[in-house]
């Protein structure tokens, strides 16, 4: 397949608004980022709202991974005061 190949167009109208929507959404939100588990590249950013899992295809090494985006939270540890 040559670059030629590849057709690029423009959105729908709609889908412009939709992607508009989706940046104003997170745009107070603090970015987290995920890592390849098998080269520990950055394989995507996911938001304080983000839930479920997703599938990425890292772009360093190549491999897919679903991440279960809950699980992967890193929480504080609790400290206790006596």
């Amino acid at each position: 397949m040559n670059k030629s190949d590849i057709r690029i167009t423009e959105p729908s109208i709609e889908m412009q608004q939709k992607i508009i929507r989706a940046r104003n959404a997170i745009v107070n939100q603090k970015p987290r980022y995920i890592k390849c588990p098998y080269c520990k590249h950055n394989a995507i950013v996911v938001y304080e709202d983000t839930r479920g899992h997703v599938e990425s295809k890292c772009k360093k090494c190549g491999r897919v991974t679903v991440f279960d985006v809950l699980n992967m939270r890193k929480f504080k540890p609790l400290q206790y005061t006596k």
